[in-house]
C-alpha cells in the first residue's frame, strides 16, 4: 500500500482523516528517544531526531500513521552533563503503554516503538510490548535504531569503539540533520581499557550481560560527553545506516498491512 500524497503525521491531521486512515491502514509508528547530552557537536535531541526521520521514511514508503514522538526516556547516566532530562523507568513505560493504547481504542492493531536511545531504554520497552500484546491484544513491536542498521554500520564502521555520540549516531545525523551538527567540534574520546568479560563499551562489543553507567561513572570516563570517535563519522555511513534500518522497518510495517488486508470473502469480491 503507498499513500505518499496521503497525511500519515497524526499532528497535522483532524479525527475526520484519523478515522479514514485507520480504515487503509491499522498500524502506527512511534518514535521514542529521550532529550540529553551529546557531546560537544550535537544537539540534545538527537535520540528523538533519528528515530523520528528513520519512521517518517517509512510511512511515506507504507502509508502507516506516525505519531508524535517521545521526547523524554530513561536518561540518569547523562545528568552529569546540563539539558539532560531523566524520568523514572515506571513512569516511562507507564507513558509509552498508555500513548499506544489509547490509539487501540480507534482502531489501531500494530504498533512500533522506534526507539533512539537504544541500549539504556531497551529493557523499558520490551516490557510494553509484552504488556501490549497480552493486556490490550496489539500487535507491538520494540525497534531499536541500532539493531535496524546493524549490518550497514558493521560494513562501514571505521572506529574500534562508538558507545556514545560518536561515529554511528554522528554519521546518522550527518545524513539526516547536517545543520545540527559541528563536526568542527567533534573530539575523539577513547574508551578505558576496564571492561569486565562479557561487557563492552563499543555499541556492537560483547555485551552478554545487562550492565548500566551511572552518572559519575560517566563523568570519569569522557569529559566531552561522547565516549568514541565521531571524527570519523561521514553522510555517506550515515545514509548507508538510514537506508538498512528504513528498508528493514518497512518490511516490517509492509508484511503487518497484508496481515490487516480483508480477504476476497471479506471485500465481497
Amino acid at each position: 500500500m503507498s499513500q505518499s500524497d496521503d497525511l500519515y503525521r497524526l499532528a497535522e491531521m483532524t479525527w475526520q482523516e484519523v478515522e479514514a486512515a485507520v480504515d487503509e491502514t491499522q498500524t502506527i509508528l512511534l518514535p521514542v528517544g529521550s532529550t540529553e547530552q551529546h557531546g560537544h557537536h550535537m544537539p540534545l535531541g538527537v535520540d528523538v531526531y533519528m528515530p523520528d526521520a528513520v519512521a517518517e521514511r517509512v510511512a511515506e514508503r507504507t502509508g502507516c500513521l506516525l505519531a508524535p514522538p517521545v521526547w523524554y526516556g530513561v536518561s540518569p547516566h547523562h545528568t552529569f552533563k546540563p539539558g539532560t532530562f531523566t524520568v523514572e523507568s515506571e513512569t516511562f513505560q507507564h507513558y509509552v503503554r498508555d500513548i499506544c493504547a489509547s490509539a487501540a481504542d480507534w482502531g489501531v492493531e500494530n504498533v512500533l516503538l522506534i526507539n533512539g536511545h537504544y541500549l539504556v531504554q531497551d529493557p523499558e520497552l520490551d516490557v510494553v510490548v509484552r504488556e501490549l500484546t497480552n493486556e490490550h491484544g496489539m500487535r507491538a513491536f520494540h525497534v531499536p535504531l541500532i539493531s535496524g542498521f546493524e549490518d550497514a554500520a558493521t560494513a562501514v564502521r571505521d572506529s574500534d569503539v562508538s558507545f556514545h555520540a560518536s561515529e554511528f549516531e554522528t554519521s546518522m545525523m550527518l545524513e539526516l540533520f547536517p545543520e545540527l551538527v559541528d563536526m568542527d567540534r567533534a573530539e575523539a574520546v577513547d574508551a578505558p581499557d576496564d571492561a569486565l568479560p562479557l561487557t563492552d563499551y563499543d555499541a556492537f562489543g560483547d555485551n552478554r550481560v545487562g550492565w548500566a553507567l551511572s552518572a559519575d561513572r560517566m563523568d570519569e570516563l569522557t569529559p566531552t560527553g561522547n565516549l568514541g570517535d565521531p571524527t570519523v563519522a561521514t553522510r555517506e555511513k550515515g545514509a548507508r545506516m538510514v537506508d538498512d534500518v528504513v528498508g528493514k522497518v518497512t518490511q516490517l510495517v509492509e508484511a503487518l498491512d497484508d496481515l490487516d488486508a480483508p480477504t476476497a470473502a471479506e471485500s465481497g469480491e
